[in-house]
């Protein structure tokens, strides 16, 4: 066991120094800077004429007025530290705003703190190289004061015995007030400072009659300067006030706040101060007014004393009350003998809910939704007693600036993930009954989740932006999902409606055919951390082959059938948002296309082989041809004004005379057609061109000539 121990031990050892060769310990600031300058706002502090030894440490002190001071720093390098291998440690106590830069001679960089006030040990720590194998750290201590006052401005000097009178504290940073919110004890005047939203309050109980001055010392987080030096201790608060017994006797309750149980018969305990006026068994009426025929806001029933100078007294509560609307009077009858103050509000009560999103205003429902943050205002009464806690959410920041009586205001987070669909409301680990719905995002996504499948290519929906012309078959037109788009983390957009129009046109422009999908439901996919919370009952399972729709097949439409698909999200699913459109054209593209013409050709010029001169104008001769159009680019089904093609001719098949009998002729032919693309008339005047051999001759020969042409 002593071997194993003594080899951890070395090992231990071994690891340490090992993992110290790469860093030694923080080296003296003045090892390698010869000053450190600080400029904030109009003031300079120095290292070398201004740093102090501060709480057995050399550090800067340096003057603030706010809690996120700006402050600008120049390191000047000693010789041994002027390297371009320095670096600013972070922190959380401050934010670089301008970056380290490094100069011949020196370094600059900028910082914003981050609550002065509330940082302890602030420093710097520089990462100092003089060549890339190894860095030693040099430390800036720095030592953060500011001025604090603190003042008090009573509106009376006069206060009666037994009577809580508050005042506010005018002070210039309540932050770096230390208070002790505990009443003080044995005391002429006992008192505590609490704080009220950001204000800091005075109380006083007066205990002795006279002229009596209360002195409360008072510390600071960060010192103030001193003609002595750094101090935090301030001036003692001080002020002298006349203490009167005042006509009626001050009883006080030892509670602050009363909230009256659902059923007012209920007593309350309480104790009050003893006085020996104050009769024991006896039932006091406890009204809001000295005089006579004062609405009974209570009954007390004296019980019995106590050994600590109280009584233990039953209270049943049948009114409210507030301090600040003034006194409270225990009568015997209608005879005022003694006077009090309690707040009695009633029991907290959420009685309407509002939630406000970002850049909107507040709404007045409980429907949230899953991953967004959200301020959330309750409204009732008796909620500045509350603890509220929203089962389920994030409770992010409560905003006590916003809360009194009847409103408070609070910030959450819904999980992505939560499983409930209610975020239950507490108050003080009790479920108030109140809660917020967790509802599902329905969002109209853009079309990114969309694609046009022609079998062979894809093309996602949102990047069609142009006619598309399709140049071969289209075998099956699919609009394919991808449902993995839908919901991401993040970004949940939920169910998506569609509405799709389909139309088919020929390439004349004549309608063949409309289809309309009314509504199409598309659910995120299972990597969606809503997916189990959709209901699948309405949603489109698979992808939507039209042809499957279409009684016009797309794979039987002829050349420059057009195809347009209109797709939009249905309007209301999605009340108050703006949906998107989509329209989607779709060309059959083709280059040629292939025909029959029947045409007269009619004063032909033809050229026999071994002749040298054109036969003369004959007669109309009449020729079939299969032929290839060729379409123009970029123009749609519109043709070149040229035919190619092949077939046969009758030459001079109308010219039945005998003398004409030696010239007709049937001959198998080559030829090219020009004419006008203008007209869409079936009957044409084109411009012949070919060649072709003449079966009764037998002989070779090439014509040209002008025709009548009628395409079937």
């Amino acid at each position: 066991m002593r071997i194993a121990t003594t080899v951890v031990f070395f090992l231990f050892v071994s690891i340490s120094s090992a993992l110290a060769q790469g860093q030694s310990d923080p080296r003296s600031l003045s090892y390698y800077f010869s000053d450190v300058e600080m400029h904030v706002d109009t003031m300079v502090y120095s290292w070398k004429k201004n740093s102090q030894i501060i709480q057995n440490r050399r550090q800067l002190p340096f003057a603030y007025d706010e809690e996120n001071e700006v402050a600008e720093f120049y390191l000047r390098f000693s010789q041994i530290g002027d390297s371009n291998n320095l670096r600013l440690a972070p922190s959380k106590d401050y934010e670089l705003i301008d970056s380290l830069l490094v100069y011949p001679g020196y370094a600059r960089f900028k910082v914003r703190f981050r609550g002065l006030t509330e940082s302890n040990f602030l420093k710097f720590t520089f990462e100092v190289s003089t060549d890339t194998s190894a860095y030693q750290l040099a430390e800036l201590p720095l030592f953060p004061y500011t001025q604090t006052y603190v003042e008090i401005y009573p509106s009376a000097d006069e206060v009666f015995i037994g009577e809580e009178v508050s005042f506010d504290i005018t002070t210039n940073n309540a932050s770096n007030i230390v208070y002790d919110n505990r009443w003080t004890s044995g005391l002429p005047i006992n008192y505590r400072i609490d704080k009220q939203g950001s204000q800091l309050v005075m109380s006083i109980v007066p205990r002795n009659l006279g002229y009596q001055r209360v002195s409360i010392p008072l510390l600071v987080r960060k010192p103030i300067l001193t003609s002595e030096g750094f101090s935090y201790h301030l001036q003692p608060l001080e002020y002298t006030f006349q203490v009167k017994s005042g006509r009626l006797v001050f009883l006080q309750i030892d509670r602050q706040e009363i909230t009256p149980p659902d059923d007012n018969t209920v007593p309350i305990e309480i104790l009050i101060d003893n006085n020996r006026n104050l009769e024991l068994g006896k039932t006091y009426r406890v009204e809001n007014q000295e005089a006579q025929g004062g609405p009974l806001i209570a009954e007390l029933y004296t019980k019995s004393r106590l050994t600590t100078n109280k009584i233990l007294c039953l209270m049943r509560l049948y009114g409210n009350h507030r301090k600040s609307e003034g006194y409270l009077y225990i009568k015997d009858g209608d005879e005022a003998k003694f006077v009090t103050n309690v707040d009695i509000t009633p029991k907290t009560d959420i009685k309407t809910i509002y939630v406000q999103r970002e850049g909107k205003d507040w709404q007045a429902g409980n429907a949230v939704y899953p991953g967004e943050t959200v301020s959330i205002k309750l409204e009732g009464q008796g909620l500045h007693k509350g603890n509220f806690f929203f089962q389920g959410a994030d409770n992010l920041l409560l905003d006590s600036l916003i809360r009194n009586e009847n409103m408070a205001v609070f910030r959450i987070k819904v999980p992505e993930t939560t499983s409930s669909t209610k975020i239950e409301i507490f108050n003080h680990r009790e479920n108030t009954g109140k809660y917020l719905t967790v509802t599902e995002y329905q969002k109209a996504r853009k079309f990114d989740f969309m694609k046009l499948d022609f079998g062979n290519e894809q093309m996602q929906l949102d990047e069609i932006n142009k006619p598309i012309y399709y140049d071969g078959t289209i075998t099956d037109l699919v609009l394919a999902f991808d449902r993995s788009k839908i919901d991401r983390p993040g970004d949940l957009n939920g169910k998506q409606y569609l509405r799709i129009d389909v139309k088919v046109s020929n390439k004349q422009g004549n309608l063949l055919e409309i289809y309309k999908f009314d509504q199409v439901g598309i659910c995120p996919g299972e990597n969606s951390s809503r997916f189990g919370h959709y209901s699948q009952t309405d949603c489109q399972a698979e992808n939507i082959n039209f042809n499957n729709y279409l009684s016009r097949k797309t794979y039987d439409l002829d050349e420059w059938s057009k195809i347009e698909i209109d797709i939009s999200h249905v309007n209301e699913k999605y009340p108050g948002q703006q949906v998107s459109k989509k329209r989607i054209i779709i060309y059959l593209k083709r280059n040629h296309t292939f025909d029959v013409d029947v045409s007269f050709p009619g004063g032909l010029l033809i050229l026999k082989a071994g002749s040298e001169d054109f036969a003369n104008f004959g007669g109309i001769s009449f020729a079939m041809i299969a032929q290839f159009s060729f379409y123009q680019e970029g123009r749609i089904a519109k043709v070149k004004p040229y035919k190619l093609g092949a077939g046969f001719i009758a030459i001079n098949a109308f010219n039945f005379s005998e003398a004409a009998q030696a010239n007709r002729d049937v001959g198998l032919v080559v030829m090219g057609s020009l004419y006008p693309i203008s007209s869409t008339n079936k009957l044409t005047f084109p411009l012949y061109v070919g060649f072709g051999y003449l079966m009764k001759e037998g002989t070779l020969f090439s014509l040209v000539g002008p025709g009548i042409r009628v395409q079937f």
